[in-house]
């Protein structure tokens, strides 16, 4: 069976706060909100993934803080990773995946 990135991306977003309870399991609710400190399932609340669809905006989507200073220590850096700017967001879409 062949699911398109976007209907993954929906049903993940219908699920989320299952998916952060088994992946982000350093984290914990807060509101609509599940906060965990980074994608490495670290402690802490830079990071926020939106738990339920509200006005408009899906759920789902995350957004993880670094902080500038952070961000220029070479160890912290993954080889892959090409952001300059000290706050990055991530939105799961058809578009991004492609």
């Amino acid at each position: 069976m062949t699911v398109s990135a976007s209907e993954l991306a929906q049903r993940l977003g219908e699920h989320a706060e299952a998916v952060c309870r088994e992946y982000l399991s350093n984290g914990h609710r807060s509101g609509n909100y599940w906060m965990v400190g980074d994608v490495r399932n670290r402690r802490g609340r830079s990071m926020h993934v939106r738990l339920k669809a509200v006005g408009g905006k899906a759920a789902g989507k995350w957004v993880e803080y670094v902080a500038a200073r952070v961000m220029l220590r070479r160890r912290d850096w993954a080889p892959s990773y090409r952001r300059s700017t000290a706050s990055t967001q991530h939105n799961v879409s058809a578009r991004e995946v492609s």
